[in-house]
């Protein structure tokens, strides 16, 4: 009589777990979501994340038969509400709607940041992008970005730029451009975005990066205010006649707000692409791109992967600058 090799009983009962294990997970991803799925926006009621995450909630919602439920977590820095949702469950009931300056800039504005961007989340998906435009004072004598490079250089510390604050993201797009070209200019910052805007408008600062909305362009229109060109790859769809910066001569200057969601690291695969999937199916919804036409936002949307590559390319990319501007906050 032959006899062949049989596996051990240790061996067979490997296996067979294994085979339980995949199996209950690909379960678990098919029944999800059996009850309301909690979304963190680590900022105030009102702003931008906020008014763009109840905007897809209601048809988040109808796709995944599931009650998607926005909860505002506003800290200082948004640190508080991105860390709650680090260290939840990774079962796929509490997500994060959070930003460049959360997910990328903290990174490197605080020694000690209780999360770690790369480490501790699973990208699920871009959810829109908010491209800035180079607004100028009508009244300066240049009408396009390397006039206005070419005076930055000949008049140093002669305009002066405003954002909401040090290290804010319109404060690094301009050092960005700074760095890139060799402009001089002399930063204003302030407590918020409101005051800056103001000074904007009654001549009081001369140039400020700033999403091109409505109010803006009114300025615009009246003639009291110029837009000179848009820090993104190509032409805004609402702005057709100012050319990009990758126009202008300043190559791969792509320099966006935006927001992504996200779950807890150990959120298993097959969750986060069933979110990716219904994420992407409701951004291109038309009650939502109003919502996206409403802020001047762009909706934009990725795999969990091109997320991933995004914020670790972007983590790399303004590490160096704010290592030079010595930007440190507590």
């Amino acid at each position: 009589m032959k006899y062949f090799n049989t596996p051990s009983t240790s061996a067979i009962a490997l296996a067979f777990g294994t085979i339980l294990l995949f199996t209950g997970v690909g379960s678990l991803a098919q029944s999800f979501p059996v009850k309301a799925v909690r979304v963190v926006v680590p900022s105030a009621t009102g702003g931008a994340f906020d008014l763009i995450t109840r905007g897809f909630s209601p048809q988040l919602t109808a796709v995944l038969g599931q009650p998607v439920v926005v909860e505002n977590r506003a800290t200082a820095g948004g640190i508080g509400g991105v860390d709650y949702v680090a260290k939840a469950a990774g079962d796929g009931y509490t997500l994060l709607t959070a930003g460049v300056s959360q997910i990328v800039y903290n990174k490197h504005f605080y020694a000690k940041l209780p999360y770690d961007p790369e480490r501790d989340f699973a990208p699920i998906g871009m959810v829109g992008e908010l491209p800035f435009a180079l607004f100028v004072q009508s009244g300066l004598p240049f009408r396009n970005v390397q006039e206005f490079i070419a005076y930055a250089k000949a008049n140093p510390g002669k305009l002066n730029y405003g954002s909401a604050g040090v290290g804010q993201t319109f404060h690094l797009a301009m050092e960005m451009l700074r760095a890139r070209t060799g402009a001089d200019l002399t930063h204003i910052p302030y407590k918020g975005t409101g005051p800056a805007l103001q000074d904007l408008y009654g001549g009081r600062l001369e140039v400020m990066f700033y999403p091109a909305t409505s109010q803006l362009l009114g300025y615009v229109k009246e003639g009291k205010l110029r837009v000179i060109g848009t820090a993104s790859k190509k032409r805004l769809p609402h702005l057709p006649d100012v050319p990009a910066f990758e126009e202008s001569g300043v190559a791969n200057f792509d320099v966006t707000g935006w927001v992504a969601m996200f779950a807890p690291a150990s959120t298993p695969r097959e969750i986060v692409a069933r979110l990716n999937r219904e994420l992407n199916r409701v951004l291109g919804m038309p009650d939502v791109t109003r919502t996206y036409e409403q802020l001047s936002m762009t909706p934009s949307q990725s795999s969990p992967e091109e997320l991933g590559a995004r914020v670790g390319r972007e983590i790399t990319m303004w590490g160096p600058l704010v290592k030079k501007l010595n930007i440190q906050l507590e």
